[in-house]
């Protein structure tokens, strides 16, 4: 039995078994934890908890084996070849949208919270990417260096911070963790608490500050640039971004954001979508500049010409899907994406003309009944993703439906998957937010909801059968003012679904119930206009003795007014009764459908109660202008919390010393007596040569030493130095010529053994 134990014990390098251990184990898991939930979204969660297993293991079992610059080496291999990888395993067709102005663009998107998620093929890239970064953690961890394994683990989480998809206890708890690891390794270093006493109280004290930081920010604080309070706006959660979080209840802004004039009548597309996350979207991939005309759909289609006018500035560019050219200024800087979205590189300014032309989808529907189903493995892979935590009854619901309707082919599961939900489920805006799988949660536990929640269940419920579908963005048609013109408001946003077919491509379904919904759209507008809002309605949309309120009937002082913003104020009451006697009202009988006003607001605070400066700065909310969120709460307190860890532990591990002595040693200092700036000068060479070479033996003089370092070819200035250096000790004397040049030595011999920095600075 002892000998068993004994082997127990030393099957674990020693320094596994130390009170770090528990710190850095924490960060990995909590890293872990952001990863396994990444995983479970685009799939392969097995997998990865196997590399980081094995990975573990061989860390463990290097630490014992090899020296720590052998495995830095396999690290930095290791990490070669995942990202050439993984670069391989991106399908061509997005391979060729790389270039380094979308990885720039994408880097610092990532800094301001943009998911991983939008990488493409990002279930290779973390399979690629984390075992290899936990081989290494757990190697440092069995030789002992338990502040930098922290500080890797502690990295590779701030990753996920940065990019919003880890979230607050996440943080708290990697926070926590290397905490832990610093100080209970800089209690358990030589000199324990009396020598680094110092360190330990900083990084304490920054956890205490971080974790503050992380958990006392106000939510609202951190929101997306531009953004408000209260209640959000539909149109803010659909209209460029490049990640979708589905919200509850909803308001609408009844302001005008363009004019469009098209050969055709449709929904004006902005975006589409392909990863589901279980509670939003995420578009994946790269952009390319167009640099010439999209072929367009693959089947029939018809041309069509647009031309959009923005009454406010815009970073979309709304169109009838498919656009495949844009003309002017905006053209010269529109970009591409692989899903064929066009997006304009710069804002479209207010009363700016911009000319698309559009390739239109219009497929005959026995075409699409008899059209082939074998499609691209590439397009299965990416479009009929869900996340594994999908609860199966929503498959096994959907198959009840297809049956019922007798459906045979993906064209007849679209439209009968469109069909049920529009007969079945109610329009409303005011929704209670459910918790888990949002497609799950409508299809069995809600009886109403709003474009986001019917077009999100209807692309799961069809990839649920492996039919491609995405979930796509924009404005429906708005108001018809001529032939071939329309206003469109931003309370017209809007969510839809495209299915796949082979041989036509993306064709377009819609399950919102649309008379629910544009009643509820012609009272928030009526109440507007009612209300003296700005902004409303163009020359063309003014109303001529139309349907509007009464401000006779209606006692306006005590209805809440409108302030025009998207996130506005709770005016359900207030229009229901404003309308209880308006003659001719959108159902044509006279009055208002009572089921038209639910969800018109949600819960929201008044300009009043939000103060003048809050509701200005809502009104920017209203039409998105920014793709980059501001960084979230998380990432500014784990920000400020491993800057400090990051200065603690170069301190800790001799790096801000070597750091001060390799700025000093280059540059120029300020002037002592000339004996003194003699011997710091050969100092300062003898710790050049100690990196280089090997440092002076006990009882080797600097003469001696020299010598024997001139075999392996030391440079003869040294010499030069050392010569100086010794008329300055044992003569006495030496001039400041003599002391000046000895310094102007070792600067050279500085800058010659870093040939890159130098040439660095050169160039600067």
């Amino acid at each position: 039995m002892i000998g068993s134990g004994s082997t127990r014990r030393h099957s674990v390098p020693a320094d596994v078994v130390h009170p770090a251990t528990v710190g850095i184990v924490a960060v990995v898991g909590a890293y872990l934890h952001t990863v396994l939930s990444l995983a479970d979204i685009v799939g392969g969660s097995a997998r990865l908890v196997g590399g980081v297993l094995l990975a573990v293991v061989l860390g463990l079992a290097c630490a014992r084996l090899l020296e720590e610059r052998t495995v830095v080496w396999i690290t930095l291999a290791g990490l070669t070849l995942a990202l050439v990888g993984y670069y391989l395993a991106v399908p061509e067709s997005q391979r060729a949208l790389f270039s380094v102005r979308g990885v720039l663009f994408d880097t610092l998107s990532f800094l301001t919270g943009l998911s991983v998620l939008r990488l493409a093929q990002v279930d290779v890239w973390l399979f690629a990417v984390i075992p290899v970064m936990t081989y290494l953690i757990a190697y440092l961890t069995g030789r002992g260096r338990h502040v930098l394994a922290a500080g890797v683990a502690g990295g590779v989480l701030g990753l996920f911070v940065l990019t919003g998809d880890a979230g607050q206890p996440v943080t708290i708890v990697g926070v926590m963790g290397v905490a832990l690891a610093v100080g209970a390794a800089t209690l358990r270093a030589p000199g324990g608490l009396a020598g680094h006493g110092d360190t330990l109280a900083l990084v304490l004290a920054v956890m205490l500050v971080a974790s503050a930081t992380i958990t006392v920010i106000p939510v609202g604080a951190t929101q997306a640039w531009g953004g408000g309070g209260g209640t959000p706006g539909l149109e803010s959660t659909l209209i460029d971004d490049d990640e979708l979080t589905i919200v509850g209840s909803a308001q609408l802004s009844p302001e005008v954001r363009f004019t469009i004039e098209s050969d055709v009548e449709a929904n004006w597309h902005t975006g589409a979508y392909d990863t589901y996350t279980g509670d939003g979207w995420v578009r994946s991939g790269e952009e390319r500049p167009l640099t010439g005309a999209l072929s367009g759909p693959p089947g029939e289609a018809v041309d069509a010409s647009a031309t959009v006018v923005p009454e406010t500035e815009m970073r979309a560019l709304p169109a009838p899907w498919q656009a495949v050219e844009v003309d002017g200024r905006v053209g010269e800087s529109v970009q591409v994406d692989d899903r064929g979205t066009l997006r304009p590189g710069t804002e479209l300014l207010e009363g700016e003309s911009v000319h698309v032309e559009s390739r239109v989808p219009a497929p005959d529907p026995e075409a699409l009944r008899e059209a082939d189903e074998e499609y691209d493995d590439a397009v299965v892979d990416r479009y009929t993703q869900l996340p594994e935590s999908t609860p199966d009854r929503l498959g096994e619901r959907t198959e009840e439906i297809l049956d019922e309707a007798g459906a045979e082919n993906s064209y007849e599961a679209a439209a009968a998957i469109e069909a049920y939900l529009i007969e079945e489920y109610d329009y409303s805006l005011s929704v209670e937010r459910p918790d888990g799988d949002i497609a799950d949660a409508f299809l069995f536990e809600m009886d109403a909801g709003y474009c986001t929640y019917f077009a999100t269940t209807m692309v799961a419920m069809l990839r649920s059968q492996g039919v491609p579908a995405q979930f796509v963005t924009g404005y429906s048609s708005g108001e018809q003012v001529d032939d071939d013109e329309w206003v469109v408001r931003g309370q017209d946003a809007h969510a839809w679904v495209k299915v796949y077919f082979p041989e036509h491509g993306w064709v377009s379904f819609d399950p919102t119930p649309s008379d629910e919904r544009d009643q509820v759209r012609e009272v928030r507008l009526a109440e507007a206009r009612g209300s003296g809002v700005e902004g409303v309605d163009t020359e063309r949309t003014a109303p001529q003795g139309g349907t509007v309120l009464d401000t006779e009937e209606v006692d306006v002082e005590e209805a809440p007014e409108f302030d025009g913003e998207e996130g506005g104020t709770d005016t359900e009451e207030a229009v229901d009764d404003a309308t209880e006697d308006v003659d001719g009202g959108p159902d044509g009988d006279g009055e208002i459908p009572e089921d038209a006003l639910e969800g018109i607001s949600g819960e929201g605070p008044t300009p009043d109660e939000l103060g003048a400066e809050e509701a200005v700065e809502g009104s920017a909310a209203a039409s998105p202008t920014d793709r980059l969120p501001r960084p979230s709460r998380e990432t500014l307190g784990y920000g400020l919390f491993l800057l400090v860890v990051a200065a603690a532990g170069a301190h800790h591990t001799g790096a801000s010393a070597r750091l001060r002595f390799a700025l000093r040693v280059r540059l120029p200092t300020r002037r002592r007596t000339p004996a003194a700036d003699a011997e710091r000068a050969f100092t300062d060479l003898e710790r050049l040569l100690a990196r280089r070479y090997r440092e002076r033996r006990s009882g080797e003089t600097p003469r001696s030493y020299l010598t024997a370092l001139r075999v392996r070819g030391v440079d003869d200035r040294a010499h030069e130095v050392a010569a100086v250096y010794e008329r300055a000790v044992y003569a006495g004397h030496v001039d400041r010529e003599e002391a000046d040049e000895a310094r102007r030595t070792v600067r050279r011999l500085a800058w010659e053994s870093t040939p890159i920095l130098r040439r660095l600075f050169e160039r600067g």
